[in-house]
């Protein structure tokens, strides 16, 4: 998982002009973190042709 910082999200929000109010913080850090961590592992995905048949020949 990627260890994104608060220093991280404090520089990426600012970038885009994105202010966070600081009750929020906290919850949006976490969800951005949470996001990072999907893309990263979406990155790794390996698409395979759908027209793949097991081993066996079954659709399964």
């Amino acid at each position: 998982m990627t260890d994104v910082s608060e220093a991280e999200f404090d520089a990426c929000a600012a970038r885009l002009g994105i202010e966070v109010p600081a009750d929020l913080k906290g919850g949006v850090l976490r969800g951005y973190q949470g996001l990072r961590a999907m893309a990263e592992l979406l990155r790794g995905v390996r698409l395979v042709d759908p027209g793949h048949r097991g081993a066996e020949g079954d659709a399964g």
